[in-house]
């Protein structure tokens, strides 16, 4: 599924973006715009994010980047895969290679040749890339600030853009910015960029041939992909997010077959308390909080606290525990006329269970140094590995920023928490 969105056809964004790399080329320490990649990109610019853009045979086009300021994509969770629902034309190693090397990306827009598409995201949530010429402002008065005359200096300024669109970038356009310019103040500011001081007019003639804005050049392109890559994994930056994919990786998970455990004493146990305390029903999972061992939740989904009562479930679970298969994760239990009932999942979160199992701490409390994912991690260990489910593995610490996330396991349109 993807999106359509409205804004400058790839044409029109990439001249602009070209005009950029040439004027940075120009004068190296004014700007932050290069060819990178097979395309261009900007460079960090001043902690505000940077964004670039592709070229692809066929008329195509992708770009991509973050605004520190606006991209909220970054921070949804689960995390959105940015290239979920991409034509097969994409370059995608390419792609997910740059977003595994920068994993703070925040968009992903290609250009088929008549439209703009991206993935869907949550509603109303923005990426941060409303407008091509996002930083123009902060680029346009790096110059400006630096001109000998700020009318001729803008006038020149603004033929080399035209130009850039005429596709007729020369010597004798960017000569007149030079002249518009003040050497000494100029030369001033390579330090900022660590680059060389002055102009650097023969380099950006090379980069105005190479972009394709030359006179008699041609845009760059690089060679469609095949398809999207078995295997593939999403990088992201995901501070806080291991307990939210561990969560959403134990819904997609299966139950082992194992036997339902007799009534024991323990379970009469819980079921006194829930008649005595007027509970028709309970739900609990493992781990749900950081200042305890379980979430209870009555049946109509209210959540509650019960020392006492997480010690009546801590005993159940000890006494129906197997060392090799393990201790169930969740359970409902139902008290009805003198009957009891009780569901229990060991190795996925069940249906009757909303929301994603293991909570994150949101207070640090010195006694209790643990996070609920240590407390799950320890459940697994103590477990035969024959008796782990698959997502045991995501458990590991590092284990999303070194593999990868699963795109099944990333945020979708319609998706439960």
């Amino acid at each position: 599924m993807t999106n359509e969105i409205t804004r400058p056809d790839a044409d029109g964004t990439w001249t602009e973006l070209a005009a950029r790399a040439v004027l940075s080329a120009l004068v190296p320490g004014l700007g932050r715009y290069e060819p990178a990649g097979g395309g261009i990109r900007s460079l960090d610019d001043a902690g505000n994010g940077w964004w670039g853009m592709t070229r692809i045979e066929g008329g195509r086009a992708v770009v991509y980047g973050h605004d520190v300021d606006y991209s909220r994509t970054r921070h949804q969770v689960l995390p959105i895969d940015l290239l979920a629902g991409g034509p097969a034309w994409l370059p995608w190693e390419r792609l997910v290679e740059l977003i595994r090397e920068e994993q703070i990306l925040a968009f992903v827009h290609w250009w088929d040749g008549e439209s703009w598409g991206r993935t869907a995201y949550p509603d109303g949530m923005d990426d941060g890339f409303g407008d091509e010429l996002r930083g123009y402002f902060q680029f346009h008065e790096n110059f400006m600030e630096h001109a000998a005359d700020e009318r001729a200096a803008q006038a020149a300024y603004d033929a080399v853009l035209a130009a850039a669109r005429a596709r007729t970038v020369d010597r004798d356009v960017l000569e007149a910015l030079i002249r518009a310019l003040d050497p000494e103040a100029v030369a001033g500011t390579a330090s900022f960029f660590d680059a060389d001081a002055g102009f650097a007019l023969e380099g950006a003639l090379a980069v105005a041939e190479w972009a394709g804005v030359a006179p008699g050049s041609r845009w760059p392109e690089v060679p469609a992909g095949n398809g999207e890559p078995a295997e593939r994994r999403v990088f992201a930056q995901h501070e806080g997010w291991q307990s939210d994919l561990v969560g959403r990786a134990m819904c997609l998970a299966e139950e082992a077959e194992r036997p339902v455990p007799a009534e024991g004493e323990a379970l009469r146990a819980v079921a006194a308390w829930m008649r005595e305390n007027g509970h028709a029903e309970i739900r609990a999972a493992l781990a749900g909080r950081w200042n305890g061992r379980f979430t209870l939740r009555d049946r109509d989904g209210t959540e509650w606290k019960d020392p006492a009562f997480g010690e009546l479930l801590d005993a159940w679970r000890e006494e129906e525990g197997d060392d090799r298969s393990g201790r169930w994760l969740f359970v409902r239990v139902r008290v009805r006329d003198g009957e009891v009932t009780a569901e229990r999942a060991y190795d996925h979160r069940p249906p009757f269970w909303t929301g994603f199992a293991v909570a994150r701490r949101k207070t640090m409390d010195f006694h209790e140094p643990r996070e609920p994912i240590d407390v799950l991690r320890e459940e697994m260990e103590r477990r035969d590995p024959g008796w782990r489910p698959g997502w045991e593995s995501r458990l590991a610490p590092d284990h999303f920023i070194t593999e990868g996330i699963p795109p099944e396991l990333c945020w979708r349109p319609g998706l439960e928490p």
